[in-house]
C-alpha cells in the first residue's frame, strides 16, 4: 500500500467523520453534502486498494495467511462506508450523521490497521 495514499484517505475519513458528528450535534441529518464527500472517499478507497492488490502480485514475497489478512481488510476498507451510507440514509434523522461519523472513524481504523499488517509483512 501506498503511505501517502493511506495517510491521504485515513485524514480525509476522519475529517469526514469529525464534519458528520458536528451535523449530529447540531441536529442535521445527513445532507448532498455529505453524500459527495462519501463518494470521493469512497473513490479515494477504491484507487488504494486496488493499488495495494496490484502492489501485492507484483512484489510477492508475503506468506499466504498475510496476504488473506491483507484483502480481507481491503474489503473491509472498500466496504465500510457504502454499508454505512445504506444504513444511515434509512435514517433520516440526525442518527443518520451519527451512522455516517461512525463509519468514517471505522475506515480510517480500518487504513491504519492495513498499513500496520503491511508493514509488518513486507518482504
Amino acid at each position: 500500500m501506498i503511505v501517502p495514499i493511506a495517510w491521504v484517505l485515513g485524514v480525509a475519513a476522519l475529517a469526514w467523520a469529525l464534519w458528520c458528528a458536528v451535523s449530529a450535534l447540531c441536529d442535521q441529518a445527513p445532507t448532498y453534502a455529505h453524500r459527495v464527500t462519501l463518494l470521493g472517499i469512497e473513490v479515494v478507497a477504491l484507487v488504494a486498494a486496488l493499488i495495494a492488490v496490484v502492489l501485492l502480485v507484483v512484489q510477492g514475497g508475503r506468506g499466504a495467511g498475510a496476504v488473506a489478512e491483507i484483502v480481507g481488510y481491503l474489503i473491509a476498507v472498500v466496504i465500510a462506508l457504502p454499508i454505512g451510507a445504506a444504513l444511515a440514509y434509512g435514517e433520516r434523522s440526525r442518527y443518520g450523521s451519527v451512522v455516517l461519523a461512525i463509519a468514517g472513524v471505522t475506515l480510517a481504523v480500518l487504513v491504519l490497521r492495513t498499513m500496520q499488517v503491511w508493514e509488518a509483512t513486507r518482504v
